[in-house]
């Protein structure tokens, strides 16, 4: 059975998740935003147990990219005992190009 390794959020990580819940809450509603922050939180525990289950990212080495909608991705790096979330993108902008 894998071990489960703790999530740590980057500020980088942290400052694009704020940029997109504002975003979500200025155009669409609470219900919107609840989903979004649920998207990350089945995220967060799919990647503690299995950190290996998403695509090496070719933007970011030494990472791994996950889609966890249509329009987000997350890019985290596995450490020994610990999963690192470097960023969270919109996969419309350039960066994701």
């Amino acid at each position: 059975m894998a071990v489960k390794r703790s999530v740590f959020w980057s500020l980088e990580a942290k400052d694009q998740v704020d940029v997109i819940k504002k975003y979500v809450c200025s155009h669409w509603s609470e219900r919107e935003e609840k989903a979004f922050l649920d998207l990350l939180h089945e995220f967060e525990q799919l990647v503690a147990q299995f950190p290996k289950g998403y695509q090496v990212s070719s933007l970011y080495p030494g990472c791994r990219r996950a889609v966890i909608h249509p329009n987000i991705s997350v890019v985290y790096r596995v450490g020994r005992n610990t999963i690192e979330v470097v960023t969270v993108y919109d996969n419309r902008s350039a960066k994701s190009q």
